[in-house]
């Protein structure tokens, strides 16, 4: 399959930073560096999430951010990591997709319903 990573830019309350994610099939939010999170403004969330971490589960603190990927807008929540991280999850529910053969991440066409709801 190989390793698949993606340029997107997030807007804090204090500046706009591009980023260079490892897009992570097993993860539903984005994660980057506290320092990072701190530096752009971004507001934290009342709760916390529990996340399944190389060092076992562990409860972190969440943050609201709005970014830009590939001239559509998404966002949602981000959790403190060592590294610049965007889930799969996070990807299909604001309409990008995997291209594992292309490693790449693209939008789904704008007459397609995603991910497939079961209504």
């Amino acid at each position: 399959m190989g390793v698949t990573q993606v340029q997107a830019r997030v807007f804090g309350e204090n500046e706009t930073r591009e980023y260079t994610f490892l897009v992570d099939t097993g993860a539903n939010f984005m994660a980057l560096p506290m320092e990072e999170i701190e530096g752009l403004g971004l507001k934290k969330t009342l709760g916390k999430v529990k996340i399944m971490r190389a060092t076992g589960i562990v409860e972190v603190s969440t943050y609201l951010f709005d970014g830009e990927l590939a001239g559509r807008w998404f966002g949602g929540l981000v959790v403190p990591a060592s590294k610049p991280v965007i889930g799969h999850g996070l990807l299909e529910n604001r309409g990008f997709r995997i291209n594992p053969a292309a490693q790449e991440v693209e939008p789904f066409p704008d007459d397609m319903v995603h991910p497939p709801y079961l209504l």
